[in-house]
């Protein structure tokens, strides 16, 4: 139900200079994501910093790039929303983002996924999920 809005936020975060996650605390996450990008691709190099917050969502700040927000509670429309329990899409969105990289994203042409090559629409995919 979520996997393209995943991968959106995975393009998107490819795409972008730089991230900050912020998160619950109990939230368990990748510490090394960025080194692992830099190896499956030296293009890659940009830093990818956690901070906690108390709110029940994990916020994806991008440099460059709209971001998004993991976590049942809708954000505005103007970030990509992931509705998935927090854990588990932080988890589905390093391995989307690995899988992208992997794939040669961004510096190759239709290795984004499907859906890559089409403009972004928010509010259709919202209005997929219920």
């Amino acid at each position: 139900m979520c996997a393209r809005s995943l991968r959106e936020l995975a393009r998107r975060t490819l795409r972008s200079r730089g991230v900050i996650i912020r998160l619950p605390d109990n939230i368990n996450r990748e510490e090394n994501l960025a080194i692992r990008l830099s190896d499956l691709s030296p293009s890659l190099y940009f830093g990818i910093e956690y901070k906690t917050h108390n709110l029940e969502s994990i916020v994806v700040t991008n440099i460059g790039q709209g971001g998004g927000v993991i976590g049942l509670e809708e954000p505005d429309e103007s970030e990509v929303w992931v509705p998935i329990d927090l854990q588990t899409g932080l988890n589905l969105l390093s391995t989307e983002i690995i899988a992208l990289a992997s794939a040669g994203y961004p510096a190759c042409a239709g290795c984004g996924g499907p859906d890559a090559e089409t403009p972004w629409d928010e509010i259709a995919i919202r209005k997929s999920y219920f």
